[in-house]
């Protein structure tokens, strides 16, 4: 078999014991010709696997080893070898296989994992046991103002001759708390399969089509966070840590290849102080209109290994661009921004406070003019793309990877959470976290699945749509 050895510790081992789903997969099918197979989760659900499309030979990877700052490079085609996608399902995989049969780690769907089972008491001959599970990301988390976010930024010579399509370089920072459970290449595969979900939202946006392209990654020591990180092992404050993002990052540029924007992921819970009151519902923050400037920075909480920070690095990441609140004014530090005050506060769409279902994962035609014209204000320097290495597994989703149960403890951080099955949820693409307090009672929040869970037979959840059609991802062929 040529499938690539690929040991994946992403995810961790608990499996969680209740409204679990336990699968035996197994490659019923193969075609090397084309480097492509038949791979049956269980009798209601079987991909068809061809191997994912790396963009790039390698991908560099940033990171402090015993005191020595180091770049490395990572052979994509090596990455590749494990990692298999079914883009009309919108699955991504990475493949082992052992002599006890094929052992799957990865999204099923934006919103279900898969991963093997640690111990199971059943067992198939030839067919090793899988635990299934869903994501979900908590909600009621606050952003903060227009006026925190507001930077200085410089105006470049507007350019009309804008191109159809423009590719945003991004390179992502992890600190030391969220990349500590990885080891490099899952730290490398975990953040490409979340930055995917991230492409396939702004694939939405139209004149000019707008593709995010991971450029590189760096794995922060200690001593790096601490050229960042304003706070301590469990806090970071958010101000006071974005203007020292944004010195570092700067200080970094030229090793990271010039991105139009710097991401950090942090395992840290972001909060802001307003006369000597914490508030830490606070999900990430970021500099309205930086990309390309000085202050192409933004940050967003990530639960390590649950995906949940998707939205909110999505919603950040749009601020960056240039995306405002629905529903405010324009920016008055960005000359000739349009603003968002003809699109509603409480439509639910990415750029709002409120869950709009499948409208959470969709920017308003505001936000689109707010995009257009900040980009074309950016000019041509900002247009080119400056890496010379691009790395993407197209069509892997936190859903594919992660299981419900498994996800409500992390996100909690509680192994005593568990999802709450419930068939009107589902159909809704909503999941239920659960606990039992020690008053007897019990406690539940209500949650978005992730993209690509199931939620119904041969049914997925896709930016909050439930649905059995192709899922095909190609950008939105809407004119202005």
């Amino acid at each position: 078999m040529y499938l690539a050895v690929f040991v994946c510790l992403l995810f961790g081992t608990a499996a969680g014991r209740y409204h679990t789903r336990t699968v035996f997969p197994e490659i019923i099918e193969e075609r090397s010709e084309h480097g492509s197979l038949v791979l049956q989760i269980h009798h209601g659900l079987s991909l068809t696997l061809t191997k994912v499309s790396v963009a790039t030979e390698a991908l560099r990877l940033r990171s402090n080893l015993n005191g020595v700052l180091t770049d490395q490079t990572v052979n994509g085609s090596e990455i590749q070898a494990s990692l298999f996608e079914d883009k009309v399902k919108m699955a991504t995989v990475s493949l082992r296989m052992t002599s006890y049969g094929v052992k799957v780690t990865g999204l099923l769907n934006p919103t279900e994992r898969i991963q093997p089972a640690v111990f199971h008491p059943k067992r198939v001959l030839g067919r090793v046991p899988h635990i299934v599970q869903r994501i979900q990301q908590p909600l009621g988390l606050e952003r903060i103002t227009k006026e925190k976010r507001r930077g200085i930024l410089p105006r470049s010579d507007i350019d009309s001759k804008m191109p159809v399509k423009v590719t945003i370089e991004v390179y992502v920072v992890s600190d030391e708390i969220h990349n500590k459970r990885f080891n490099d290449k899952d730290l490398l595969v975990y953040i490409c399969i979340f930055m995917n979900t991230i492409k396939a939202i702004f694939m939405g946006l139209v004149c000019p089509r707008v593709e995010i392209a991971l450029v590189g990654v760096e794995r922060s020591s200690k001593a790096q966070e601490d050229n960042y990180v304003f706070g301590n092992e469990k806090l970071m404050n958010d101000m006071t840590s974005l203007d020292m993002l944004r010195k570092y990052a700067m200080g970094n540029l030229e090793q990271y290849g010039y991105p139009d924007v710097v991401l950090l992921l942090t395992g840290r819970d972001v909060y802001e102080s307003n006369h000597g009151v914490i508030n830490k519902k606070i999900a990430g923050i970021a500099y309205e209109g930086g990309v390309c400037t000085e202050q192409r920075v933004s940050l967003a909480e990530d639960t390590p290994g649950a995906f949940s920070g998707v939205i909110d690095a999505a919603h950040e990441l749009g601020h960056s661009l240039g995306a405002s609140h629905d529903g405010t004014e324009p920016n008055k530090h960005i000359e000739g921004h349009p603003g968002s005050l003809n699109c509603s506060a409480s439509s639910g769409r990415l750029m709002t406070y409120v869950d709009g279902g499948h409208l959470r994962y969709k920017f308003s035609n505001c936000n689109e003019k707010e995009i257009r014209h900040v980009l074309r204000a950016r000019g041509k320097k900002c247009w080119e793309v400056n890496a010379t290495k691009i790395y993407a597994i197209d069509n892997v989703f936190p859903g594919d990877l992660l299981k419900p149960t498994e996800y409500c403890k992390r996100i909690y951080k509680n192994n005593k959470v568990y999802s709450s099955e419930d068939y009107r949820l589902k159909i809704s693409c909503k999941i239920k976290c659960c606990a039992l307090l020690p008053s007897g009672k019990y406690a539940c929040g209500l949650h978005p699945m992730l993209d690509h869970m199931a939620c119904g037979y041969k049914k997925k959840c896709f930016q909050g749509v439930c649905t059995s059609g192709k899922l095909v991802l190609t950008h939105n062929s809407k004119k202005y």
